[in-house]
């Protein structure tokens, strides 16, 4: 069953506003410095970073403490905004933090929307896999779950400068399913990131992968 995530964040923001509890990041915290220091590596302090289903916008406020200062968090989540705008007074971080749908359309009717600019870098820690799943847990979900992936591709492709960075992080597919889903015609595979493993049955995984694409033209 697909969770609501707007009541949800409405949820953290009441504890936020109550306990400061920002809430949960269901990336653990070597995952997070392993992509950090990806993008410390990679991505110049001014240049253009989106956050798509930025959440509360944690990731965001660690990026901005770094020394990134061109950086958007966007969200279709009215209330995870709302909790990001909060946090981000107490963090005293100038980020810009929007209510939008980066599945909707690529450049957007409103003039000043985020989604009407380009990046050298794309960053999502979690849309992909929502989506993906709750695409699959309804009738006729292969054809939901490609249309969503071509159109994912599509959209995320549109927010990139030519050379831009697509940086995905999900805990439900595999190194090799995102070089096949995400990494053909629009995007090369740039790297695979080093994230924590375990091994089962003589195999090893990751709890989490990380891929970096970047954008062909």
């Amino acid at each position: 069953m697909e969770i609501n995530m707007d009541k949800k964040y409405e949820e953290d923001w009441k504890n936020f506003c109550d306990h400061g509890d920002i809430g949960d990041d269901w990336c653990s915290e070597e995952v997070v410095q392993a992509i950090l220091t990806w993008i410390k590596t990679n991505i110049e302090f001014d240049d253009p970073i989106l956050d798509i289903g930025c959440g509360n916008a944690a990731f965001i406020f660690q990026m901005y403490h770094k020394g990134y200062t061109n950086v958007t968090g966007i969200d279709k989540s009215p209330n995870a905004i709302k909790l990001a705008t909060e946090i981000s007074h107490q963090e005293c971080a100038k980020v810009r933090l929007e209510v939008c749908n980066v599945l909707g359309s690529v450049p957007s009717d409103a003039p000043d929307s985020p989604l009407n600019k380009k990046y050298r870098l794309v960053l999502d820690k979690g849309l992909y896999d929502s989506v993906v799943l709750a695409s699959t847990s309804t009738e006729g979900s292969q054809t939901k779950a490609k249309h969503f992936r071509d159109n994912y591709v599509k959209r995320t492709s549109q927010l990139l400068q030519p050379g831009g960075i697509l940086l995905v992080a999900t805990c439900c597919h595999t190194e090799e399913e995102m070089k096949q889903t995400i990494g053909k015609n629009v995007f090369d595979v740039l790297e695979v990131l080093s994230t924590p493993t375990f091994e089962f049955g003589g195999k090893k995984g990751h709890n989490v992968t990380v891929v970096a694409f970047r954008r062909k033209h």
